[in-house]
């Protein structure tokens, strides 16, 4: 696979009840990432993937994987092609890369994540 899933973001429509939950059952260190109500989970394990707990914008659980990909632009644009739809468009997370959101032709929600340090 040379576009791995590298990230998963969890939609909770209560995000105090699943904190608790994985932090539990799971020994999770989360820790809010860019907004006080974006958690972050570290794998810390090469085989794993960190793991991003947030609230659901529209109060529907979730799993949403995201694909890191060499240039966003590109990989935005083959989605397109072949009959994805952008839902939201590139955005940046500063030091960390710029980001968007497609579904697939059958509906999936799926991330994808261009890395760069660099980015304002």
């Amino acid at each position: 696979m040379t576009e791995p899933v590298s990230y998963l973001e969890l939609n909770s429509p209560d995000l105090d009840r699943s904190s608790a939950f994985f932090s539990t059952v799971f020994g999770w260190e989360l820790r809010p990432f860019a907004a006080p109500n974006y958690l972050v989970a570290s794998s810390d394990d090469p085989s794993g993937i960190d793991t991003g707990l947030m609230p659901s914008m529209d109060g529907a659980p979730r799993a949403v994987p995201v694909i890191r990909v060499a240039s966003l632009d590109d990989a935005r644009r083959r989605v397109v092609e072949h009959g994805g739809t952008v839902v939201v468009e590139p955005f940046v997370i500063q030091g960390v890369g710029r980001g968007c959101y497609f579904t697939d032709p059958a509906g999936l929600l799926v991330g994808l994540h261009e890395y760069d340090p660099e980015a304002r």
